[in-house]
């Protein structure tokens, strides 16, 4: 049984991120990914985040979706889990001139992910930049998608792309890689655009007590 009573003060609070190659901190030497970071953010605020990232390389929205059994899992043991999901730059890669995904398919994706995601509790981090323009045309609109579906469900959004395509410690970093993973600079870059907004969203959480 759970009771939800007053904010979070960020103590003790259980996290799960789920999604791609991003969430994973493909590329970061350091291996603390911004996932990692966010965490040390929480530690500076005074608070203790338990940060457990599911992060996948190569996962589209729909893949994601499909493993969303390890939310479930996460849920039946720490009900009070906030959770975040970090996706759409696989969806818009092309394979043989086609999105892997298309819009339809990340929006009905998305919204499943809302429907299982839990009341309240649940938050959607953008898709950042790459290093081509064709490619980042198709992650702009896709993010726009995305924002709007979260807007409707009331869900928060935390927009990364517009950001990180004027940073040059991203761009130069995903450029200098594969062209879409940067190194531990970029993944400090993308933790300092998410962490305030992500933080005080987790902060507003109300607490969920377990009883055994």
């Amino acid at each position: 049984m759970t009771a939800p009573t007053g904010p979070t003060d960020l103590t003790d609070l259980p996290v799960l991120v789920i999604g791609d190659s991003f969430v994973a901190g493909f590329g970061d030497e350091t291996g603390r990914g911004w996932t990692g970071r966010l965490e040390e953010y929480g530690a500076d605020a005074g608070g203790l985040l338990h940060v457990t990232e599911v992060g996948v390389g190569g996962d589209t929205s729909e893949m994601i979706l499909a493993r969303w059994a390890e939310v479930d899992r996460r849920l039946e043991s720490w009900p009070g889990t906030a959770v975040i999901a970090e996706f759409g730059v696989n969806d818009v890669m092309l394979v043989d001139g086609e999105e892997r995904v298309d819009e339809a398919g990340t929006i009905a994706a998305l919204r499943g992910m809302i429907d299982r995601a839990p009341e309240g509790r649940f938050l959607v981090v953008g898709p950042p930049p790459v290093a081509w323009d064709e490619i980042n045309e198709l992650i702009a609109a896709r993010s726009a998608a995305i924002a709007a579906v979260c807007a409707e469900a009331g869900v928060p959004f935390v927009p990364t792309y517009d950001t990180l395509r004027a940073d040059e410690t991203w761009m130069d970093g995903v450029a200098a890689r594969d062209g879409a993973h940067p190194d531990a600079d970029g993944y400090a870059v993308f933790a300092r655009v998410v962490a305030g907004p992500v933080l005080d969203w987790l902060g507003g959480l109300a607490w969920v007590h377990h009883e055994d």
